[in-house]
Order: structure tokens, then C-alpha cells, then sequence
């Protein structure tokens, strides 16, 4: 059975995510499932990202806010309050929780996660992490050992550990890299390409206090260059149960794995070669604004992996708008997924979503009309899928077998076609308006049957719960 191995960026739970966001993860799921419906084993992953000052500068706020009475709130303490209780609509009495941080982080990691499970994203969360599991310190911590041992850290301009971007044979490797490593959109490696000279060395690699990654105990990790390559340790996360029933030296196990990973190596450990062997990342998912993280994880698997184990397919998704205004759901100014769900149901949110813009690369303004469309969409498509079941009647359809039609097979290339380049919103405005209007009085069985396979093998791709939400059969 051939693999596909699907990645995406570290979700930072401070907050509900916003459309923007959760486009990211409706994106991989419909790769995930077209992969699986040809019958390939594919990893999801999904993992929540516990490091910055974000959630410590959030909680001192509500401490300070929750410490006075209302006549002595200054005005951030206000606008949090607000954006918390009123934007965000979190209870008050779990607002109440959030002066210690890993309230806020642990609160909206398992909202996050409903909001994923109720757009029936389908990541594999039996082995879902957050990057405070100590296995990751471990990862990264060895990372580091390592960039020090090839001499890859340096000083920087005002006297911070850095990694030395200005390396000329590891900017070398890392053009090269990027040079084979292909972009679902080519001027998305155009940007990636110039954004190579804003990786800068003076970018100081540890910060002095927040969550994330200890270093030598008094140092923290900056979050820019603790998630380079947790690709690999997304596979270390799914596969580490295999050898729950042996002791395993962490520090020791990644060190031989890095060693593996860089010189394709042979390896008699079990562990090491499941890794391997999901390895090479097919596509990794991600906004546009982390184009200079990109540039970093590039530079780091350029020095870690060998060519074979390298990430060869980005995805990268253009920003989105509202009121001409960049999303963002920290700062208030964003559609909230979980709004979406709330107001128009799982299903109705997801297409919402798919229907946002043309190509999910390129940027995009959020159109207020997209519910009312969604709706008019469904609906016919609805009152469609009706009238092939009572063409089918109680005539014994599932006896029945089913031929072929060329027509209804060019449509069904055309949508495939457009879910393998990524126009997801042109493939259900045909799956769910072109397809039903011209086959609107369809009158013989076998052409009945042959749609309705056709409507269920791209609703499951599309839009999973379509037919269990709304067609009562």
C-alpha cells in the first residue's frame, strides 16, 4: 500500500481559530481523504503548540483585571476582557481560570479540537501532543547539541546565541533544496525564494522566560526555532507505541535517528525505520505569513536530512481578509470556525469555508453572501439527491448493477481533476450545482445509480457529512 504523509503548522491555542486558520486544515483533509479513497495509508497529524510569552502576557492581564473592582480596569485590560468574554463568548467563570497559562493553553486546545472534529477534519488524534510532552524537549534540545557540535551557532550582533544563516555552505544546500522542492502555486516559491534574504543570523535563538522548550535549564527556546522539523517528531508521536513494551533511552534514540536521518543510514531499530519509511513529508500545509519560518525549516532540513527524507510538497495559503482588513482571531478582527458552526452547523460551515475565494493559495476577501450561497447550494443539491432515491424507488437498486456514462464520467474527471489541483471551491459547485442541473430529470434507474455513486465518492471527500446530515433515507 503506497503511503501519504500530511503535515501542517503547529496550531497556537490562545484562542478559537479563525477561518483562516481552519481553511488550513479543511485543505488537508480533503487531500487526506481523496488519498485514502485510492486507497493509500495516510498520517494526519495534529499538535498544539505550548511556547511564546502569548498566554503568560494574556493571564497577567486577567490576574490584574480579576485583582480590581471595575472602576480601576486601564484600557487593555478592558479590550482583553472583552475580546475574551464577548468575541471569544468564554464563560466568565472560565475567564476566572485563565490568570495561570496553562489554562488558556489547555482550554482552547481541546475547543480547537472540537471545532476540528465538528468539520469531520479527520487528523489522527489518538496521537495528538502538545510540544510541553518532555519527549519533545528531548527532540529539541538534541537539535541544538547538534547545530553546536557542526559548529552552526554563533554570537550574534548583540552578543546572542544564533544560528549562523550567514553559513555559506549551508545557504548553499539550502537554495539547492528549495530549488527541487516543488510549490502547489509557483509564485509561492518565487516568495519563498526572496524571502531567503530576510533568514537573519542576529534572529537570537533563546529567550529568557515564556513556555516552551527548556535550554540549560535558565534559557527558553524562542518558538521560531523549536518546530522546524517536527515533522519528524510528528512520526515519532504516531509510531512510539510500537516499543511500549521495551525501555527506550530518548536522548540516545534521536541522536541515532538524526544520524539515520542524514547519512541514509541503515537501521535495526524498529522505531527508527517506521519513521523512515513514512518519511519523505508528501505535502506540508501552511499560511502565507510564515514564509521566513519556511525559509528556517528549508535551512533545517537541509542540514538534518538526507535528500530522500526531505519535505517535497508545500501548500501554502493565502491570507484572508475581512472588510479589507488581514484576519486575525487574537486581535478580534476574524470569522471565528466555531461561529460558523454555532450559526450554520457543521456541514454548512465547512462548505462556507470550501466556497471562500477561488484557489486556497491565492488571497482572498471573506464574501458575507457565502452562507446564503452555501444554502441555495444545498438545497437544490438536496431536493436532487430526493428525487434520484425516488427514481430508485423500491425497485431492489442495490441488486441492480450499474453501467457506464461517458457524460457523467467527464463531470466526475472534472472534479477530480479540480481536487487534485486544489480549486476545491470550483469541484463542489460542480459537484453540488453543475452536475445536478444537468442531470435534474434523469428518469432511468442505471443513470440514478451512477450518480448517486458519483454524489457519495466526492461528498466523502468534500464534504463528509452531506448525505448523514441531510438526506433522510
Amino acid at each position: 500500500m503506497s503511503k501519504l504523509f500530511i503535515s501542517s503548522a503547529y496550531v497556537y491555542p490562545l484562542c478559537p481559530l479563525s477561518l483562516n486558520h481552519a481553511k488550513m486544515f479543511v485543505v488537508g483533509d480533503v487531500i487526506a481523504r481523496n488519498a485514502r479513497e485510492k486507497g493509500q495509508e495516510v498520517i494526519f497529524p495534529i499538535a498544539m503548540h505550548y511556547s511564546g510569552n502569548s498566554a503568560q502576557n494574556i493571564s497577567k492581564i486577567f490576574a490584574d483585571f480579576f485583582s480590581k473592582d471595575n472602576t480601576t480596569h486601564n484600557a487593555e485590560e478592558k479590550r482583553i476582557f472583552n475580546l475574551y468574554k464577548n468575541i471569544y463568548n468564554t464563560p466568565e467563570f472560565t475567564l476566572e481560570t485563565f490568570i495561570h497559562p496553562l489554562n488558556i493553553l489547555d482550554f482552547y486546545s481541546q475547543e480547537i479540537l472540537w471545532e476540528l472534529k465538528s468539520l469531520d477534519i479527520s487528523c489522527d488524534y489518538e496521537y495528538s501532543y502538545t510540544t510541553k510532552d518532555n519527549d519533545f524537549s528531548i527532540f529539541v534540545n538534541t537539535i541544538v547539541s547538534l547545530y553546536e557540535e557542526n559548529n552552526l551557532l554563533v554570537n550574534n550582533k548583540n552578543g546572542e546565541l544564533a544560528l549562523n544563516y550567514d553559513n555559506d555552505k549551508w545557504k548553499r544546500k539550502t537554495l539547492e533544496l528549495l530549488n527541487r522542492t516543488e510549490f502547489i502555486q509557483s509564485f509561492h516559491k518565487n516568495n519563498i525564494s526572496s524571502a531567503v534574504k530576510d533568514v537573519r543570523t542576529d534572529w537570537a535563538l533563546l529567550r529568557k522566560d515564556g513556555f516552551g522548550v527548556a535550554y540549560k535549564e535558565k534559557w527558553i527556546i524562542d518558538p521560531m526555532f523549536d518546530s522546524e522539523i517536527f515533522t519528524i517528531f510528528d512520526l515519532y508521536a504516531r509510531f512510539k507505541s510500537i516499543c511500549k513494551d521495551k525501555s527506550i533511552n530518548v536522548v540516545e534514540f534521536f541522536r541515532d535517528l538524526f544520524k539515520v536521518l542524514k547519512n541514509n543510514e541503515k537501521s535495526e531499530d524498529i522505531l527508527i525505520n517506521k519513521i523512515i519509511d513514512f518519511l519523505p513529508c508528501d505535502v506540508f500545509i501552511s499560511e502565507e505569513h510564515l514564509k521566513n519560518w519556511i525559509v528556517k525549516k528549508l535551512y533545517s532540513e537541509s542540514f538534518f536530512l538526507d535528500k530522500k527524507y526531505q519535505t517535497r510538497k508545500y501548500f501554502i495559503l493565502g491570507m484572508g481578509f475581512l472588510d479589507g482588513k488581514q484576519m486575525s482571531a487574537s486581535r478580534g478582527h476574524a470569522i471565528l470556525t466555531r461561529d460558523l458552526i454555532n450559526q450554520y452547523g457543521p456541514t454548512r460551515a465547512r462548505l462556507i469555508i470550501l466556497l471562500g475565494g477561488g484557489h486556497p493559495s491565492k488571497m482572498y476577501e471573506y464574501d458575507n453572501a457565502l452562507p446564503s450561497q452555501a444554502d441555495k447550494l444545498l438545497n437544490n443539491f438536496i431536493s436532487h439527491y430526493k428525487y434520484l432515491l425516488s427514481v430508485i424507488g423500491n425497485s431492489g437498486h442495490k441488486d441492480k448493477s450499474m453501467g457506464k456514462n461517458q457524460a457523467i464520467e467527464m463531470f466526475c474527471k472534472n472534479i477530480q481533476e479540480n481536487i487534485e489541483k486544489g480549486y476545491y471551491r470550483q469541484a463542489v459547485i460542480e459537484l453540488l450545482s453543475i452536475l445536478p442541473r444537468e442531470y435534474q430529470k434523469s428518469s432511468t434507474i442505471e443513470t440514478a445509480l451512477i450518480l448517486l455513486s458519483a454524489y457519495k465518492k466526492y461528498s466523502d471527500i468534500l464534504l463528509p457529512s452531506l448525505l448523514n446530515s441531510f438526506i433522510k433515507t
